[in-house]
């Protein structure tokens, strides 16, 4: 009799075998012609062309919304075009977890000075972008703050560190200075954020 049932319980036991495990998540590769859309996008106007990635960057969704995180101005320009300037260009997706922070190289072909560049007092497009986006965040990535988390009999205080940039009513990840808690807050001021338990 279990010599009969033996082929039923292969049958079973292979079945069961693939069933709980889940399917890979699918990546989708970043492109020049998207940063370079996305550039465009926020007012630096800019082509495929004059982009560069330095990696090979994939997120989890096809098409994500990019955030310009810095801009850096490179070395020195070639001899052989005076007039180009190059900048580092750190980028990341907009909603958290769609894809590492990642560098391109942008090439603009505008003819800007150099020491122009390498001073702090440059009002270049890149430049101004950037400071108006860090200058829009309540807190900041790194910064430390207090978490404040309240329940009808209970109020609790914790020190915290930012993971992410947030504006005030914005919802992100802070964690315990030592990183072993992880916690999603409401941001309230540079320093305070809450939730509930």
């Amino acid at each position: 009799m279990t010599v009969r049932w033996m082929p039923l319980f292969v049958i079973v036991a292979t079945s069961l075998y693939g069933w709980g495990k889940s399917q890979p998540k699918q990546c989708f590769a970043l492109t020049v012609k998207q940063v370079a859309q996305s550039l465009s996008d926020k007012g630096i106007q800019t082509s495929d062309l004059q982009v560069s990635l330095l990696a090979n960057v994939v997120a989890t969704e096809a098409n994500p919304a990019l955030d310009v995180l810095s801009v850096e101005p490179l070395g020195d320009r070639s001899a052989a075009q005076p007039d180009e300037t190059h900048f580092q260009v750190k980028m990341a997706c907009h909603l958290p977890g769609r894809c590492l922070p990642f560098y391109a190289v942008v090439r603009l072909l505008e003819g800007i000075d150099r020491n122009a560049v390498s001073s702090s007092s440059i009002s270049h497009p890149f430049i101004s972008l950037v400071s108006k986006q860090n200058s829009a965040f309540t807190i900041r990535s790194g910064a430390h703050a207090t978490l404040v988390m309240d329940e009808e009999h209970a109020h609790i205080e914790v020190a915290v560190v930012s993971l992410q940039n947030g504006m005030t009513g914005q919802k992100i990840r802070v964690a315990s200075p030592d990183h072993k808690q992880v916690y999603v807050a409401e941001v309230v001021s540079a320093s305070l954020l809450k939730r509930s338990f």
